[in-house]
């Protein structure tokens, strides 16, 4: 009983440890990134809240369960890089997934751009109303289908989920490349 109480301090300790490396981590990558010094860190302002522990203790938890138990990593050290990466990272996946991208595209020798990935700017910004659908569609005061929705195929008295005797016309070809 002893053994597992301190397994389990050892653990919380290896967490928050690693959670608060990991802000410290972030703050330093922000600084670096505005252009001051990345060893001017305030600890004082690292907080550390039960979110960002969390990850970490799940980790520890699991490590017992396959596949993860064929690895044979200690449940503290699980906790500790789990949250350490969580915080070093704090939200930036989709930066660090485009810059991956990128990167290996560059190593295949191809242009990420061709594919509709990347692009010269690293965050993907929407611009308002490109995810809206018109009032009309949503009221009902334009007769017929909305803009730039397909009618509806015929039912011909057929009920749904069975075979429809009119199929849906053949979608165009694609355009050859350089066309």
């Amino acid at each position: 009983m002893v053994r597992r109480l301190r397994s389990l301090l050892f653990i919380l300790l290896a967490a928050g440890l690693g959670a608060v490396l990991g802000r410290l981590a972030l703050d330093a990558r922000k600084r670096m990134e505005a252009g001051e010094s990345p060893a001017a860190i305030d600890p004082s302002k690292i907080t550390l809240r039960v979110q960002d522990v969390v990850p970490g203790l799940v980790a520890a938890f699991r490590v017992k369960d396959a596949p993860w138990s064929w690895f044979h990593i200690p449940s503290w050290l699980a906790a500790f890089t789990v949250n350490l990466g969580v915080g070093a990272l704090g939200g930036d996946l989709a930066r660090f997934r485009a810059q991956a991208e990128r990167t290996a595209f560059e190593f295949a020798g191809l242009d990420a751009r061709d594919f509709g990935l990347g692009g010269d700017d690293e965050s993907v910004d929407y611009t308002e109303g490109e995810f809206t659908v018109p009032p009309e569609a949503v009221h009902g005061d334009q007769a017929g289908p909305a803009a730039g929705m397909p009618p509806a195929p015929p039912s011909d008295g057929v009920p749904p989920g069975t075979a429809s005797p009119a199929p849906w016309p053949a979608p165009p070809a694609n355009p050859a490349p350089g066309a």
